[in-house]
């Protein structure tokens, strides 16, 4: 997941209180006692290595944190876990509700009436600059504002309060196609974010903020759902190829599941499938409908008994959040459920600190016959470097599941070795601000096949300058049925 940063404006009485009751050096003794003792990243990367940077590093910051008042502590928290280069090792903030006086600080910049026109001439823009449209009925003109900084001015909104003219982004440019954002949610609170870049030409997206460039138009905006980017389209690209674009897993599966049964019928009976995940950061699982229509395995094989499906390193909070995904299982009433979860949970609790085996709990094994399709006869998935977390092991079970598939573009972004995010708060009562964020468990064989460093290699590399990815994978599909 992206780096997130919530930052209240002008509230001074509210800095003031945090400055008297909570303290950046508590908040990193904290973060530091729960990174050391429940991310096996830890063990991997400090302790089976030289630790005196990180020995280093924790000194320098505990010194900083001195001088860092409660507020300002993001950057120390996020310099600490960046340590680790595992993007589901976060710090993240989540405010309350702010009050509606806080309107006053948003900034107004009014865009001229030919905006559009003044743009579209413009020789020496920057990708970013543009309209750029979000779910909500939402659209930005996004206009430059100094060398390296811009503005995302509302042209239209259903938000209540805000209006055009008003300053919904403010942008920092610091590397080609990498920005600083800084979104104003809907209560007017200053949301940040880092290292953000412009995916598939037309994407610019930032934890559940998804925007989609719709001026100057290019190809890929043929290719995403321009009433709200997060979410999923079918579309036929010629009478061999259907497209499925996925840009999210931070959506309801039910959606996916609705498109996919819609158009079951002409998925089907059409040679090629391609299934366009760029820029898919992770979230959900929401991908079994897609695993039945690709599934060339009749019967799937059985488990091997005593084969754990990942590790952990046992901590408190690893036996807590185990407690609360066996919810389900105990809200039914499910007795061999409960019990199944109830020894693992026992388990960690007797081996702290060490690492033990997981695996999810399985009523009955999984014997029963599989549905084959003749059509899809091949699956074409494109990749890039924003593919990541559930994206990733999305495209590691559909190549378990499916003998058809090949893997067109760029290598993914690597975030799979570790996984299943747990996210605790950080601080006292009085300093419900900041929380901190751990993947639970770790692949059994990160040591000999780790995928982080690289990510998922697709199979085919897309030339990067080629400005219609999708069309140049039905291209290439098109081609090798004719030979």
């Amino acid at each position: 997941m992206k780096k997130l940063f919530l930052l209240m404006c002008g509230l001074v009485s509210g800095y003031n209180m945090f400055a008297q009751t909570c303290s950046c050096s508590s908040l990193l003794n904290q973060v530091i006692t729960k990174t050391e003792s429940n991310y096996a990243g830890y063990i991997h990367k400090v302790k089976e290595k030289d630790s005196s940077q990180y020995v280093k590093l924790k000194g320098m910051l505990m010194e900083k944190a001195v001088k860092t008042s409660f507020i300002d502590c993001y950057g120390v928290l996020q310099q600490y876990v960046g340590f680790f280069h595992d993007g589901h090792l976060d710090i993240f903030e989540s405010p309350p509700k702010q009050p509606d006086s806080l309107a006053a600080t948003v900034k107004t910049h009014p865009l001229p009436a030919n905006y559009k026109e003044l743009i579209a001439k413009k020789t020496d823009r920057d990708s970013i600059e543009g309209i750029w449209r979000a779910a909500g009925n939402l659209q930005l003109g996004i206009v430059k504002t100094g060398k390296n900084t811009f503005s995302g001015v509302v042209q239209q909104t259903s938000t209540p309060k805000w209006a055009p003219g008003m300053v919904k982004m403010e942008i920092e440019k610091t590397a080609k196609n990498t920005y600083k954002v800084a979104i104003y949610r809907g209560d007017f609170a200053r949301l940040r974010f880092e290292n953000v870049h412009i995916f598939k030409n037309v994407f610019f997206a930032m934890g559940f903020y998804r925007f989609a460039k719709s001026w100057p138009i290019n190809a890929e905006y043929s290719y995403i759902n321009s009433v709200d980017p997060q979410l999923p389209i079918l579309k036929v690209i010629d009478k061999n190829n259907v497209l499925l674009t996925v840009p999210s897993a931070l959506i309801d599966g039910r959606y996916l599941d609705s498109v996919l049964k819609k158009n079951e019928a002409l998925i089907t009976s059409t040679p090629n499938l391609i299934i366009d995940v760029r820029g898919n950061g992770g979230g959900n699982y929401i991908w079994g409908s897609i695993y039945k229509i690709a599934n060339t395995i009749v019967h799937p094989e059985p488990k091997k008994p005593g084969t754990d499906d990942l590790l952990l390193m046992a901590s408190e909070d690893d036996a807590a959040y185990l407690y609360n995904q066996s919810t389900y299982y105990r809200q039914k009433k499910d007795s061999l459920a409960i019990k199944y979860y109830d020894d693992i949970i026992g388990k960690i609790r007797a081996n702290p600190g060490k690492i033990i085996g997981f695996s999810f709990y399985r009523a009955w094994p999984d014997t029963g016959k599989r549905v084959v399709y003749k059509y899809p006869a091949h699956i074409a998935v494109i990749t890039d470097k924003a593919v990541a977390s559930a994206g990733e092991a999305f495209i590691n079970g559909l190549k378990e599941t499916s003998s058809k598939v090949t893997l067109y573009g760029d290598n993914t972004y690597g975030m799979i070795d570790y996984s299943s995010v747990n996210a605790l708060p950080i601080g006292d009562k009085s300093c419900k601000w900041y929380y901190w964020g751990y993947p639970v468990f770790f692949s059994t064989d990160i040591k000999t096949k780790p995928i982080n460093p690289t990510g998922i290699k697709p199979d085919i590399y897309i030339p990067a300058q080629e400005k219609d990815w999708v069309q140049w994978v039905a291209d290439d599909l098109n081609k090798k049925s004719k030979k």
